[in-house]
């Protein structure tokens, strides 16, 4: 059963632009939750701090390591590792499985090779939190060999795979299908209907020469949240007049003039009734022109961060593993030490 399943999974990807939705629903809301909130770990770990001390287990961020302590750049996301890491969230649900090994025994190296071409990859897998900010923060972040993953510099690529309460993040090192100043965007919470937070990252040698939220067809100006101007995530809370269904993507343009919109070519959807069952259209309505235009200025965001409230976490059934693989020869400073904390490292021939 499990093989047939695979051989539908790496069917399933289909041709579409940089964070596009496809056919088959991928990414879903939730697994752009977590990659956005993975992207917010790397560029600020301690714009985080108060939240760490609220995990199962407590920690600190005085205790992370140097280097974990030290900002990195977003990751990309990428469609195959998306579906690889749906793949595995999916098989843990259907066989009622905890592992890095799929449910037939096949190692997590062998199950990305077949959906993802770079030697270098990681994966961390959750079960249990009721939110993708929690799985992130209360989970991972707070566990040695979990964060070391996610705090790696060598990642440029990343698939999240979210299935009820089972989260997998699948990280590799090959070439990014984008290189545009944003990698991944999302609304908050998944649920809104009319307000909601909009949040974006950016990588750039220069703060944006404006970056907005578009909802509706009319942009709502972002304001840097966690991080520095260049390598951030920009906020902004925005209320919308009721409607049953919303649409919104992000733009932006660079200080060098580079315009850019998130996702590529359509956008996403939210609200009590849209008629997509994958939160997508097609198309991106309203009109943007570089500067002073209507809503493109310095904004008003939040700058809140707009952490989602989980209430008491039951931490009665949280479960969470991490490993990392590399080829021979090509470990990153450090990378033998977060496979030893994370459980396991395997090689690929």
């Amino acid at each position: 059963m499990l093989t047939a399943a695979l051989a539908l999974a790496l069917t399933a990807t289909a041709s579409a632009g940089y964070g596009d939705v496809d056919e088959d629903g991928y990414p879903t809301w939730a697994e752009r939750s977590v990659h956005l909130w993975t992207n917010a770990a790397r560029v600020d770990p301690e714009g985080f701090a108060d939240e760490y001390p609220q995990a199962y287990e407590p920690c600190r961020f005085e205790d992370f390591t140097a280097d974990e302590k030290t900002p990195k750049a977003p990751i990309y996301y990428d469609r195959n590792l998306n579906n690889a890491a749906r793949f595995h969230s999916q098989d843990m649900v259907d066989n009622n499985w905890f592992a890095h090994e799929s449910s037939d025994g096949t190692p997590f190296a062998e199950r990305l090779a077949r959906f993802y071409d770079s030697g270098f990859v990681g994966e961390n897998i959750a079960y249990g939190y009721p939110s993708t900010y929690s799985a992130m923060f209360h989970g991972w972040m707070c566990s040695d060999g979990h964060r070391a993953n996610i705090m790696t510099a060598g990642w440029t690529e990343l698939g999240t795979g979210v299935v009820n309460t089972h989260y997998t993040q699948d990280f590799g090192g090959g070439a990014a299908d984008s290189d545009g100043a944003v990698a991944m965007g999302v609304h908050e919470p998944g649920t809104a209907t009319d307000s909601a937070e909009f949040l974006a990252d950016w990588q750039d040698d220069d703060a944006p020469s404006y970056l907005v939220v578009v909802i509706d067809g009319e942009p709502s100006a972002l304001s840097l949240a966690y991080g520095v101007a260049g390598q951030g995530i920009y906020a902004a809370e925005v209320e919308v007049a009721p409607s049953d269904c919303h649409t919104y993507y992000f733009a932006w343009e660079t200080t060098e003039g580079t315009l850019g919109t998130f996702p590529e070519t359509g956008s996403y959807t939210y609200g009590v009734s849209c008629d997509d069952p994958h939160g997508w259209v097609d198309g991106q309505s309203g009109e943007l022109g570089g500067g002073g235009g209507s809503g493109l200025g310095s904004g008003s965001g939040s700058g809140s961060g707009g952490a989602p409230g989980d209430g008491n976490l039951d931490t009665s059934d949280i479960r969470l593993i991490g490993c990392v693989t590399v080829p021979a020869g090509s470990a990153p400073l450090g990378l033998l030490a977060i496979a030893g904390l994370a459980a396991l490292a395997r090689r690929r021939d």
